[in-house]
């Protein structure tokens, strides 16, 4: 919904952006004015990982909206040259950002956090981190909702079959209060089984791993 809608408001925003770099005009710089909620689970001491966290206590009961709203901003930032130059052009002045922005969330119907966490990050000069802190934001959610991303990569397509194998199994690795989020990708180049990737943990059992590993024992000095 947020890319059909980014359309009108960024074609205006372009037609100004191209060429011209305007003088920035005196603006409020603040602090976002989060209602004191709960932390994340996990942290990251960054300067993007604390606009995440404070975000994240903004959203309170409104997490899931919330979440919704950062992710259709991120898909938007990937499917739109015009909203991606919004962003992450820094001599663009803030109160054409801020109105576009204003413009694009009214329409899509986004939270009030939402719409207030962005002018902070114009008015903070920090708006071309907003993927960074997309992505962190996200990995706040999904660790407050016990979801746990697991990347399956092998040579060829698996069969649905093979699919819920691997799911299976990885689940119970998992344990059982967490549920998997499941994304499975072909990789020609690892010519054969698998390279799993959940959470911090990586299990490669790829063809081309035990070759490497064979290659490497085979060029070791004989005693």
């Amino acid at each position: 919904m947020f890319r059909a809608l980014c359309r009108p408001a960024t074609a205006a925003f372009s037609q100004a952006a191209r060429p011209m770099v305007r003088p920035m005009a005196p603006i409020a710089t603040r602090s976002f004015a989060a209602a004191v909620g709960k932390k994340p689970k996990m942290e990251d001491g960054t300067l993007e990982g604390r606009y995440a966290t404070a975000l994240f206590m903004a959203s309170g009961s409104k997490l899931e909206k919330v979440y919704g709203d950062m992710a259709n901003l991120r898909a938007m930032m990937e499917s739109s040259t015009d909203f991606k130059l919004l962003v992450e052009t820094p001599g663009v002045d803030p109160e054409t950002k801020v109105a576009t922005l204003e413009a694009i969330c009214k329409k899509a119907g986004a939270d009030g956090a939402v719409v207030n966490f962005l002018k902070v990050l114009v008015e903070n000069k920090r708006i071309s981190s907003l993927s960074r802190v997309i992505d962190l934001f996200e990995a706040f959610y999904r660790a407050e909702k016990n979801l746990l991303l697991c990347k399956v990569t092998s040579a060829t397509p698996l069969s649905s079959s093979e699919q819920g194998s691997v799911k299976k199994a990885m689940q119970q690795r998992a344990g059982a209060g967490s549920e998997l989020i499941m994304e499975y990708n072909v990789n020609p180049a690892i010519m054969g089984g698998l390279v799993v990737k959940m959470g911090e943990g990586v299990f490669d059992n790829s063809v081309a791993t035990r070759l490497e590993r064979i290659q490497a024992q085979l060029m070791q000095p004989v005693s």
